[in-house]
């Protein structure tokens, strides 16, 4: 009896301390965060996001304190609108409206940039976002071609 004693122990043991191990509750997001994409990385409120990109900008563009001030106002501002926006298009059935809302804003804010930076600045901030734009292209076009090419193999081996 002793024999069948301990291994029974032995396995019990080993399966509470792996239930136990498995019951672990997901930490949620602070008040005011957004879950960021990819990687779980957070975006942060509309004020820590521009006080981040204001900073950036002023390292990469050679912002003026005045400037920086001003910067920080415009994205600041853009922050809290997309915010409402990305609230609006989980309920909104019409994304075309959306759309053409967002391409508007993103043209108003743009003309508050030409006014605030130079010329030289205003450049450099239009490749930086290029730049930026081509990144994201890129990342959805390897996630694109990485997702088929599990979708073959899926196939092949059937």
């Amino acid at each position: 009896m002793k024999t069948y004693l301990m291994p029974l122990l032995a396995a019990f043991a080993l399966t509470v301390g792996t239930a136990a191990a498995q019951t672990t509750t997901p930490t949620a997001p602070a008040a005011g965060q957004m879950q960021g994409r990819g990687y779980g990385r957070t975006q942060g409120t509309p004020e820590e996001m521009a006080t981040r990109q204001s900073q950036r900008m002023t390292r990469e563009l050679g912002l003026n304190a005045d400037q920086t001030a001003k910067v920080q106002q415009i994205l600041l501002a853009r922050g809290q609108e997309m915010q409402a926006m990305r609230g609006q298009a989980r309920d909104a059935s019409n994304r075309e409206q959306l759309r053409s809302q967002m391409q508007a804003n993103r043209s108003k804010y743009e003309t508050q940039f030409k006014e605030v930076l130079t010329a030289d600045q205003y450049t450099k901030f239009a490749a930086m976002q290029v730049d930026r734009m081509d990144k994201g292209r890129e990342m959805k076009d390897t996630r694109k071609k990485a997702k088929n090419d599990k979708v073959k193999i899926k196939k092949s081996d059937s």
